[in-house]
């Protein structure tokens, strides 16, 4: 079977491909010398053609570049195009390698071009280095005379008044002659007409004509610029020039001061300055300035022939690129016409090839592949269709013993296989069946266990609904809590507060400072439970001040040695001696961290001592690592409660719970204020009795600030105050505080009385408590803001609340509030609080209507606002003109108006433009403000006007 049907259809397959295959081989043999053709003239000639353009832009390059040259004024723009000339004329030179043996006699015109351009560009280089080096001698021969000029019309000046001098004095003299001194006053006059006049009138020409030599020099420096017009532009000159130094000769021959005369006359050689280029180019007494220009223009001309010349050179040299071009595309088309030839000799043998290996295979395909493969191929195809179709049909006999023949058996064997698995898919079709039922009873399981899943996910839902719902009410009730708590502890602080300190003893003076610090401990407590809801609502970061550590441990010290002493137990306090004096960091929650350790380590002691070690260690550039130490000699706590007492509402004992009290937030507060401030806290083993916690934390070494004495604001002026409190021993508090200054107090109860008393105006601020019985702060503010009128509608507003946090006082601020206060309130905060939002700028126009009628005030107001519009258009001119000077002026007299007016925005702008204007620097940032605070100001005071006009005609009509 080796050599049946594949030895065969091999051999039909050699024969088939192998004819083709010779053509090919043959016109490949012959196309291989006709691509060696190809090759040679392609790598001959296109790179000679291409290196042809290389020639043309060169050419167009320097037509163009040599224009610039001709108009360069200085040395290096002169040598910078000079050298960029020569590069391209070498560069010329070198592409002329490549068709020195190929092309000798097209390129002969060609470097001769290249050698005459050169030559061209030498010349043109040249003239142009002799004008730049004319038009510099000119240009300081010109300077020097128009300095000669200008001091030449100084000394005539002076001698102007040197001779109006004598002429007045002789006119004086004229005054004190009598008639009886007739020869005597004749002779005067005749002195004042032949001389001194004379003279004088002798002096201003000579001025005049030396004012117009200067403008004659300044029109000379231009002339070279206009060549067209040049030469009789010169002529004029020449004329003009001559007349003048003839007269101003004269009159210096006049003056009598000898020294003057002298210098008068070195002037006016300074003013003929410089040497003719020729012998005679110059006619006697003209400047030799005239024939420097001359000479200028002549060498203009000679440029534009030098640059023609390059020009004309480079056309030059694109003829004889053309010339090669020419020579080098006939024998580029030579070369062509033999590969041409050849590659048709080549196109003829193959077609014919081609041809005869078609003919061939076709009969060999006919007689072979189809009498013994295809029709075979072709019955069993039908054979295998009708089986994939289903029907058995006749049984298939494999003939002969080819590839074709085991096709056959293989047929017959899915025939059998095909009537075998028509007997499976009967059995399958009953299996499948079966399968159905099994899966719709599946689905009316699955159907029924959904059903009960979403019946459980929607009661897991309702109950974390109702878990979310307690914890807020859990929240929600702890801040009314709190709230509730701090209303009477505010009012008990600010009564203890309020009591006099006169005549107390020092005993009495401690005792009141302990009530004072009992209460803000009671007040630190209520903070401990308002810090588990913080956290909730975004609030409770660490605060970062310098404190001093001593002071921090006497504090909690001072707090907790008596209640220690009732107890009979020793409060031991060490400090290290390596201990820093100041840090940075909270010193509110250290403390209270500090004090409640300590206040539960007396609690849970009975006797012995309680002790407090502070030690330090380095911990980085700039920092410390704080160790509190805080031991008891109390009964300690079980080593299965090491962790469970620092969570929440937890205690070390039940027995230890119901003697000794408590919440059982303290550690639980500490650990996370510990957190919060970046520290550890725990609980470390001891081998004796009681317990020993230990504070870690990192704090940055601060320097001892500056001591800032307290000063309260005692110079604020009496104020007209809203306070919204609904609660009496509060309003009680802010009484005591606010009444004994001066300031006068209206109280309202309720929110809804709060607008209606800020919309009846004249307050200068509104304390009020967010925390009403009708409707909320913040919704009173909004009301306040919505009012008509905007003076009442912009009152300050003082927040105050008792559950104050960070997010609350983000939030108020934003509302609106100026200022937010804690309960319970303090002197101090409170009374700054007022001088800070109170001590405003007064209002427009208020200054002047303190020492001016309303009238005259509304008449310069308008003056003012008419100066406004015309003033700001001038300030905005001199800076886009640049003057310095007139923009200082402009600004300096608006701001002194704008002054007058109380426009403390307007006039700090004018200000500072006026000093960025004097002192040369940018004012562009203040005068972009500019506008916008110009029509700010025009708004202010059109309000104002209109405010003044509506009382005066109030006023009039009462």
């Amino acid at each position: 079977m080796g050599r049946g049907l594949g030895f065969r259809l091999l051999a039909a397959f050699l024969v088939i491909t192998g004819l083709p295959l010779a053509a090919a081989l043959i016109g490949w043999l012959e196309l291989s010398g006709t691509i060696r053709a190809q090759e040679e003239a392609s790598e001959r000639t296109i790179p000679a053609l291409a290196g042809l353009r290389g020639f043309a832009e060169a050419s167009a390059r320097i037509v163009a570049i040599a224009p610039e040259l001709a108009s360069v004024q200085t040395e290096a723009e002169r040598r910078e195009r000079t050298a960029w000339l020569f590069d391209q004329a070498d560069l010329l030179n070198t592409r002329l390698s490549p068709y020195r043996n190929s092309d000798p006699e097209a390129i002969a015109g060609l470097e001769a071009a290249i050698r005459d351009l050169r030559g061209a560009i030498g010349v043109l280089d040249l003239v142009v280095q002799r004008r730049i080096l004319a038009r510099a001698s000119l240009r300081r021969h010109i300077d020097e005379g128009i300095g000669a000029a200008a001091e030449l019309g100084g000394i005539a000046d002076t001698l102007v008044a040197n001779a109006e001098a004598a002429a007045s004095a002789t006119i004086s003299s004229l005054y004190e002659i009598s008639p009886a001194d007739g020869e005597a006053g004749f002779a005067a006059l005749d002195k004042l007409i032949e001389v001194d006049l004379f003279q004088l009138s002798l002096m201003f020409e000579m001025r005049a004509h030396a004012s117009e030599l200067g403008l004659l020099l300044n029109r000379l420096a231009t002339v070279p610029d206009r060549p067209s017009d040049a030469k009789d532009e010169l002529a004029s000159l020449r004329r003009v020039m001559e007349e003048r130094l003839s007269i101003v000769s004269r009159r210096v021959q006049t003056i009598a001061d000898p020294v003057r005369a002298n210098r008068a006359l070195a002037l006016l050689t300074v003013i003929r300055s410089g040497a003719p280029r020729t012998p005679g180019a110059r006619s006697p007494g003209a400047p030799d300035m005239l024939d420097a220009t001359a000479a200028i223009l002549a060498l203009e001309g000679r440029i534009a022939s030098a640059r023609n010349n390059v020009i004309e050179a480079a056309g030059r040299i694109d003829k004889g690129a053309a010339v090669l071009a020419v020579s080098v595309s006939g024998r580029a088309t030579e070369a062509g016409t033999g590969v041409l030839s050849a590659i048709r000799y080549s196109q003829s043998l193959q077609a014919w090839g081609a041809v005869t290996a078609l003919i061939i295979s076709l009969a060999v395909f006919w007689l072979y592949v189809r009498g013994n493969i295809s029709r075979r191929l072709d019955r069993l195809s039908s054979s295998m269709a009708r089986l994939a179709g289903g029907a058995i049909g006749e049984e298939i006999r494999p003939e002969g013993r080819d590839e074709i023949a085991g096709m056959e058996q293989a047929v017959a064997v899915f025939r059998a296989q095909a009537i075998h698995n028509d007997a499976l898919e009967q059995e399958r079709a009953r299996h499948l069946d079966e399968l159905h039922r099994h899966r719709n009873a599946l689905r009316q399981l699955v159907d029924e266990r959904t059903l009960a899943l979403r019946e459980e996910v929607a009661a897991h839902d309702i109950a974390r609904e109702k878990a979310e719902a307690a914890d807020r009410a859990k929240s929600e009730f702890l801040a009314m809590m709190s709230h509730e708590i701090r209303t009477p502890m505010n009012g008990m602080q600010g009564m203890i507060r309020s009591l006099p300190r006169d005549g107390l003893s020092a005993q009495q003076m401690e005792q009141l400072r302990a009530l004072e610090l009992s209460g803000e401990r009671m007040m630190g407590i209520l903070g401990d439970i308002l810090d588990f809801i913080r956290p909730e609502r975004g609030e409770g970061g660490a605060a970062n001040a310098a404190f001093p550590l001593a002071d921090l441990v006497a504090d909690a010290e001072w707090l907790l040695k008596p209640a220690a002493e009732e107890k009979g137990l020793a409060l031991r306090i060490t400090l290290a001696p390596d201990l820093p004096g100041h840090v940075t960091g909270d010193r509110g929650r250290l403390r209270q961290v500090l004090v409640n350790l300590l206040s539960n380590a007396i609690r849970y002691t009975a006797r012995g001592h309680v002790a407090l070690a502070v030690t330090a260690i380095p911990s980085g550039p700039g920092m410390v690592r704080l160790r509190f130490r805080v031991s008891d000699t109390g009964p300690g706590i079980a080593p299965e409660a090491r962790e469970r007492i620092f969570e929440p509402f937890e205690r070390g004992e039940p027995v230890g719970a119901r003697q000794f009290g408590g919440t059982g937030l303290g550690l639980a507060i500490c650990r996370r204020f510990v957190g919060q401030m970046g520290g550890r806290l725990w609980l470390e083993e001891s081998a004796g009795v009681g317990a020993v916690f230990v504070l870690e934390l990192d704090l940055a070494r601060a320097a001892a600030p500056a001591p800032v004495p307290m000063v309260m604001p005692v110079d604020l002026r009496p104020l007209s105050l809203l306070v919204v409190e609904d609660h009496p021993i509060n309003r009680m508090v802010v009484a005591a505080i606010l009444a004994p200054p001066g300031h006068r107090l209206q109280m309202a109860e309720t929110g809804l009385a709060a607008v209606d008393l800020a919309a009846a105006g004249g307050y200068d601020a509104v304390l009020l408590d967010l925390d009403l019985p009708d409707i909320p702060g913040t919704e009173v503010l909004r009301r306040i803001r919505a009012l008509p009128d905007p003076d009442r509608a912009q009152v300050p507003v003082i927040g105050i609340s008792a559950h104050i946090g960070g997010a609350g006082v983000a939030a108020s601020l934003k509302a609106g509030m100026a200022v937010m206060l804690a309960k319970p309130l303090s002197p101090e905060r409170l009374l700054a609080a007022l001088a800070t939002i109170c001590d405003r700028p007064a209002p427009v126009l208020q200054g002047a209507l303190a020492d001016l009628p309303e009238a005259v005030v509304a008449e310069l107001a308008g003056l003012f606002l008419s100066r406004l519009d015309l003033a700001l258009p001038l300030i905005r001119g001199a800076a886009d003109r640049g003057d310095s000077a007139a923009l200082a002026r402009e600004a300096h007299q608006l701001a002194g108006a704008s002054a007058n007016f109380d426009l403390a925005a307007l006039t700090a702008c004018l200000q500072e433009i006026e000093r960025a204007a004097r002192g040369g620097q940018d004012a562009a940032l203040a005068l972009a403000r500019l506008g916008a605070l110009a029509e700010a100001a025009k708004s202010d005071m059109k309000a104002a006007l209109s405010r003044l006009n509506t009382q005066s005609s109030a006023a009039v009509n009462r």
